[in-house]
């Protein structure tokens, strides 16, 4: 008896989609592209049916209605619109809000007000489009098959683009960091990081550099207890013996910079016209490797030449990528860039070798004292400062470390007082969120003493020149 009815129950449901269908063709269909909905008579018809609609309410707003708008007629009655913006200044398209009447509501005649819009698109800017899996019309299904890509997706919600992703990177960037607390552990934050992560594999492979993202650095953390939970070693039984692998080094303990902040960071600091970014500590190859990737230039100084090397040969399909070995302290690029950016070391964590298994002469961990080391640094920081550019951003990503009695040296704080002190503004100041869950392991060893692990690092963002400029200066990140 069941099968019976569910086949019924197809037959009567493909009967209904053909007499729609054949309705379809005997309706009357007009869509008529407005420049505003202001102006067009269809101001009041719109209001109303945006109410009724609740999702798309804000058309009903007459801030909402300056907007163009694809005006749906089914014989000769108003049954729904779909509004739109063009922004000639930063080359967006943008689908705003849409709706039927509720007894006119078809996906055929839905998707061709999309098309309608697609249309008007003559300027082949990317198409932007917020849509709801729980929407009846606004979904995702609807609008991938109008040519629409997924370029989000958060919960219920999926921003979807019309035309290349290339073209809208920088908004999947902020949706991941649209606040000054940046979660590096995210789904979206982690894609972002593992596609750049791959790329750096790829090039270590090209050129022979064993494990890339740690070229240089193995065995430099010198804490009691890890900064991860990554096993550097590999044991498992083999005819009754326990075999060790080491010979895929992860180096697990090491810092290394996140890729996905450094393409945020370039994408967003970097002004319109601008193409160079100066490291003064360079260190790892992410930095860099990121900077290349998006088209910029980059100049490192970096005091280790195995870290050179193995940085400059990782990034030599790059143009105009290059780390420079030099002591930070006493050099001064010949010229003047649009963005400084460094990840100095934190004091005490790690040591940092050469060829020679020593620290050269002059690297900030080998420093006796931390007073040494921030002063120091501070040079570094002073002699980039002098390279830059009016009306451009210094970006230090940077933590305090504990000295030999607990305490905190104060190194956030002095960052602060030295670049306000060189006539910088303070202009951000973002909490990059790490794993908390590695740092539970340390807790336990930690808390009787009444210290807390870090599970974050400051990313501090000074600003030379004139504040008021930067909206102008800067690209503009459109409508999110």
């Amino acid at each position: 008896m069941c099968e019976i009815h569910a086949g019924l129950k197809f037959k009567t449901n493909k009967k209904s989609k053909q007499m729609k269908q054949e309705k379809l063709f005997q309706d009357k269909i007009e869509l008529i592209n407005v420049n505003s909905v202001i102006g067009s008579g269809y101001e009041t018809q719109v209001a109303e049916l945006a109410l009724i609609d609740k999702i798309a309410y804000r058309a009903a707003r007459k801030n909402m209605q300056i907007h163009s708008a694809i005006i749906l007629k089914i014989n000769d009655e108003f049954s729904g619109f779909f509004t739109y913006e063009i922004n000639h200044k930063i080359g967006e398209f943008c689908l705003l809000q849409s709706a039927m009447y509720p007894e006119k509501k078809d996906k055929e005649i839905y998707s061709m007000m999309i098309d309608k819009i697609i249309e008007q698109n003559t300027f082949r800017y990317p198409m932007i489009m917020t849509v709801s899996k729980k929407h009846d019309l606004e979904n995702p299904k609807v609008f991938a098959a109008r040519g629409f890509k997924v370029n989000i997706e958060k919960n219920e919600f999926v921003y979807m683009v019309y035309g290349e992703l290339s073209q809208v990177r920088t908004k999947r960037l902020i949706h991941m960091a649209m606040t000054n607390l940046w979660n590096s552990t995210s789904g979206e934050w982690l894609k972002i990081k593992k596609e750049w992560n791959e790329k750096i594999e790829e090039a270590g492979k090209k050129y022979n550099i064993q494990n890339p993202k740690y070229a240089s650095r193995e065995g430099c953390w010198q804490g009691k207890a890890g900064m991860s939970n990554i096993v550097l070693s590999k044991q498992e039984v083999v005819d009754g013996e326990i075999i060790t692998d080491k010979s895929k080094d992860l180096n697990g303990n090491a810092s290394v910079l996140d890729p996905a902040v450094c393409e945020i960071i370039v994408r967003m600091f970097m002004p319109t016209n601008g193409c160079r970014v100066y490291n003064p500590f360079g260190g790892g190859v992410q930095m860099g490797f990121v900077a290349g990737g998006c088209g910029y230039e980059y100049l490192s100084s970096e005091i280790r030449k195995n870290q050179c090397d193995a940085n400059n040969a990782i990034c030599q399909d790059f143009y105009n990528v290059k780390w420079l070995q030099s002591d930070t302290s006493k050099f001064t690029p010949k010229q003047k860039y649009d963005l400084i950016f460094s990840c100095p070391p934190y004091y005490k964590v790690e040591t940092y070798l050469d060829y020679d298994g020593k620290s050269p002469e002059g690297e900030l961990n080998s420093l006796p004292t931390y007073e040494e080391f921030r002063d120091m640094l501070f040079k570094g920081y002073k002699n980039a400062i002098d390279v830059m550019n009016d009306n451009t951003f210094f970006v230090i990503m940077t933590g305090d470390s504990r000295n030999k009695d607990g305490g905190y040296y104060g190194s956030d704080a002095e960052h602060e007082l030295f670049f306000k002190e060189q006539g910088l503004h303070i202009y951000n100041k973002i909490i990059y969120l790490e794993s908390e869950f590695t740092r539970r392991a340390t807790a336990k060893k930690t808390l009787n003493s009444r210290k807390y692990p870090k599970c974050e690092q400051r990313i501090y963002v000074f600003y030379k020149g004139d504040t008021s400029k930067i909206k102008d200066l800067y690209p503009n990140v459109g409508r999110l």
